[in-house]
């Protein structure tokens, strides 16, 4: 187990979605609930096709299944947050297998500069693209420092939290389950600084990641459009030390 001896008010809780990928949730699971660190794993079931005990054979005191009514878009995992109070959280999508240690640095980043949220990839917007035109940001990953925008895992604080729901109020966004699209945008400007990327060295990534009909990408019309408009809107509200 790593991360043993830190206190519980100082312990993460880690908040994992489902919705086409059942298989990968089980072994996610046993990687996330290894680090002591990890005082809550909290897996939210969107899919109404299957029950998620099917897939999660666990046994731990610290995980808790949930199995929603209706589809929900990626914005409950923030009302999930919201509703399991902690200092600290992490949010994952369902592709992204970490090692415990690389589950470590994150956390470990995250409590000594609270000031941003944290992850391990991220886009960074490029000054000579026109937006009207084409898509202005450039992936980032297998590197150390800031970014415009996370994208895949959140690592982020109580405040970060509260704040992430004060800018959802400004943008007029009064039911934050049904938000499908920007929630990552929206967390990046969570902070007093810009959100951190960290080179924890290959992860493991699902194939799945870019096939159609599953990423959410690849089959939400305008999804580009959405995403340059929420975060202009947040760039005018609010600016981030670099």
């Amino acid at each position: 187990m790593v991360g043993a001896g830190i206190a519980e008010s100082d312990k993460l809780t880690v908040i994992l979605l489902n919705h086409k990928r059942p298989a990968n949730i089980g072994m996610l699971a046993r990687y996330l609930l290894k680090n002591r660190f990890v005082s809550r794993l909290v897996i939210s079931n969107n899919s109404q096709a299957y029950p998620i005990e099917k897939y999660v054979e666990v046994d731990d005191a610290r995980l808790v299944l949930l199995n929603q009514d209706k589809p929900a878009g990626v914005g409950i995992r923030f009302e999930l947050a919201q509703r399991y109070d902690a200092g600290y959280y992490l949010l994952i999508d369902d592709d992204i297998f970490l090692h415990p240690t690389q589950l470590q640095w994150l956390y470990w980043s995250l409590r000594h500069a609270p000031d941003r949220p944290h992850g391990i990839w991220g886009a960074a917007l490029l000054s000579d693209k026109n937006p009207q035109t084409e898509w202005p940001f450039v992936h980032q990953r297998n590197k150390v420092g800031p970014v415009d925008i996370l994208n895949g895992l959140f690592a982020f604080t109580r405040e970060q939290l509260g704040e992430y729901g004060r800018l959802c109020g400004l943008l007029g966004i009064t039911d934050q389950k049904e938000l499908s699209n920007g929630e990552d945008i929206i967390l990046s400007f969570s902070g007093i600084r810009q959100p951190m990327i960290h080179n924890v060295g290959r992860i493991w990534e699902c194939a799945s990641a870019s096939e159609p009909g599953v990423a959410l990408y690849t089959s939400r019309p305008r999804f580009y459009e959405e995403r340059w408009r929420m975060f202009s809107e947040l760039r005018e509200i609010k600016s981030l030390n670099d």
